[in-house]
């Protein structure tokens, strides 16, 4: 009987997920505990696939839009972080995302791209990770490497929008050495075949979209 109940929540499930994707469901229920973790495992990667698409959006928003003006709201932000239901993160995430809402807009889209990944360091990060100060400042140094490099005229002005994400994120003021690194991590050379893998992706995206009527 639990068997049958849960394979019936999970058809429900994936109906609202082909809701949201514009895709078909199977209507029929699982009959096996394989089929049924099978078939769950999927609607985990869609949900996770969703909620980064989501976040990354909110983000993106946020960034562009006009200082004290965004259309998203911090809570909408905190709530699809893994630190959500962490009082102490969800405060470190809030603060970051109330920063970024009260900045100006960014203009170049390099800037705001490096920006928007700093911001999604701390929103993804786990708890542990945003209240750790030096794994916080790893992640969004990390995640600012793995961006391609900005011109070289805008370098300093992400370096410096960097510097202060991450002590939004961390209460502190930022260390020379750490200043030293974001600074390097900016000026990273983009690595052409994943430029071109990421060129490739977007294109299919923008078609995917067009097909589901985005």
């Amino acid at each position: 009987m639990r068997l049958e109940d849960l394979a019936a929540r999970l058809v429900a499930v994936e109906a609202k997920l082909a809701t949201l994707t514009g895709t078909a469901v199977n209507t029929d229920s699982a009959t096996s505990i394989e089929e049924l973790d099978a078939r769950l495992s999927v609607v985990e990667v869609q949900v996770d696939q969703l909620l980064a698409v989501q976040t990354q959006e909110h983000i993106d928003a946020i960034v562009s839009a006009p200082a004290n003006d965004a259309p998203v709201e911090v809570e909408d932000v905190v709530a699809l972080s893994p630190s959500a239901d962490h009082a102490e993160a969800a405060d470190i995430v809030a603060d970051v995302i109330t920063a970024q809402i009260e900045s100006e807009p960014v203009d170049n889209e390099e800037v705001a791209e490096i920006i928007a990944a700093a911001v999604a360091a701390v929103v993804t990060a786990e708890p542990e990770v945003v209240v750790d100060s030096v794994a916080i400042t790893e992640s969004i140094v990390a995640a600012v490497a793995d961006m391609p490099a900005p011109a070289p005229e805008v370098a300093q002005q992400a370096a410096d929008a960097v510097a202060e994400i991450i002590a939004a994120a961390t209460g502190e003021a930022v260390s020379p050495t750490v200043v030293q690194q974001i600074t390097e991590a900016v000026a990273t050379p983009a690595d052409p075949v994943l430029d071109a893998i990421e060129a490739r992706l977007d294109i299919a995206e923008a078609k995917v979209d067009s097909l589901l009527g985005k």
